[in-house]
């Protein structure tokens, strides 16, 4: 059986995110010092040797670059998201949709014309490959990842027919533009080929990224942040790493922490984003920072029916969630913990690991305080809610005094 389980968990209260260099290390490094090195405080690495037994690794790659007629010929007829990064829309991208097929094409003459100035440089990224093909078992997800409560979550409830898995493909000078990941979670990014150039900025140091007007840059390289009149805390930045991600190298993303990320060779990624016990508290404070802005932004009509109804609405179209599913959501990875602990039912993370009785009072340890929070909100769409939290706290508070075990 493929345990992930927790020794201890101590992170390094001493030292500020600025003042702990990069590092790297090998897959081999164990599950509980990965998980107090690096989750728990949010510390961006680099995981080498990720991707050496995966399927995709060997069908999708050939000669150390992309297999694109294999590509083609097994996934062409499916359609994907593909970014033009050529052309700005907002902050991001220009975006459209086109088949595997099409793109592959494009890729190829793109290559073949030694990726011409002149041509659109297309980028396919955010691609939903495993719900796509859910019988293609071409990777696994790495052990030092396998703490995933977003996507254990819509593996049990498959009707809401959503993950957070993505597959990115794209030539050298494919770029993501400066953001932060969806919900505050973390995320990793494997390569299975060529190279990626990402720069990182720990939480808080966006704001030096921002220009007059509050809006975040949109590209990094920009000369237009050496303007004071127009960025004018750039010249505060502190705290900036860079690093280049080889072949089967991982790269974890820590919650918060701003990044840009480019090509430097044509690259083929997997991605998640995920989110646990670390980071749970940060995306509860960026889902109700989040609502205290919808509700500013409609202050004006309080008086109206149903406004913190519409607020959620609001809520659950820019956040990604509101605060009932957010509930849900909760409810369901600590009953899934509950039951582990009181009934000793296995619980299996994504990837078929299975999860260790101390991890799960670990994730039960840092629920709770959310749902303490949860009780103070007053709020007329949460009233329905209210009972449900409180027993699971009565349920997670006798669960801490029959089991005895850490973290609870």
């Amino acid at each position: 059986m493929d345990v992930i389980e927790l020794n201890s968990v101590i992170g390094c209260p001493n030292k500020s995110i600025q003042d702990v260099p990069f590092q790297s290390v090998d897959v081999e490094i164990s599950y509980s010092d990965f998980f107090n090195r690096y989750l728990v405080n949010n510390i961006p690495c680099l995981v080498k040797n990720i991707s050496k037994d995966w399927k995709c690794q060997r069908d999708w790659v050939k000669m150390d670059k992309p297999h694109i007629e294999y590509l083609r010929n097994r996934y062409g007829e499916k359609c994907a998201p593909v970014a033009n990064c050529s052309q700005r829309y907002y902050n991001s991208h220009c975006t459209e949709n086109m088949s595997v097929r099409n793109f592959m094409d494009y890729w190829k003459g793109y290559i073949l014309g030694s990726y011409p100035i002149d041509k659109f440089c297309l980028y396919l990224k955010d691609w939903h490959f495993t719900k796509e093909f859910p019988n293609e078992d071409v990777y696994r997800v790495p052990k030092l990842f396998a703490s995933d409560w977003l996507n254990e979550y819509f593996l049990a409830n498959k009707g809401m027919n959503d993950d957070y898995k993505f597959v990115y493909m794209g030539p050298k000078g494919s770029w993501t533009p400066l953001h932060s990941d969806v919900f505050s979670s973390f995320s990793w990014s494997v390569n299975l080929c060529g190279q990626k150039k990402w720069v990182f900025y720990p939480p808080g140091q966006e704001d030096c990224l921002k220009d007059r007007y509050g809006t975040l840059a949109y590209d990094t390289l920009s000369r237009d942040l050496d303007d004071p009149t127009r960025y004018p805390k750039y010249s505060k930045l502190a705290g900036t790493r860079t690093l280049v991600q080889g072949a089967g190298d991982a790269v974890f993303v820590p919650s918060g922490w701003h990044h840009q990320v480019w090509n430097l060779a044509d690259t083929i990624s997997v991605n998640h984003n995920w989110v646990n016990g670390c980071n749970v508290g940060a995306m509860w404070s960026s889902l109700i920072n989040q609502l205290g802005q919808v509700q500013q932004e409609i202050a004006n009509c309080r008086d109206m029916d149903d406004w913190d109804g519409h607020c959620q609405l609001m809520l659950k179209s820019c956040f990604g969630i509101d605060l009932s599913g957010f509930c849900d959501f909760l409810i369901f990875i600590a009953n899934r913990r509950l039951q582990g602990l009181g009934e000793g039912m296995p619980i299996e993370e994504p990837g078929g690991w299975v999860m260790g009785r101390n991890h799960m009072a670990f994730d039960l340890a840092k629920i709770k305080p959310v749902f303490k929070e949860f009780l103070q909100l007053k709020l007329s769409c949460m009233e329905m809610h209210m009972e449900r939290i409180s027993d699971m706290l009565r349920s997670i508070d006798a669960c801490i005094s029959e089991s005895k075990l850490n973290y609870l």
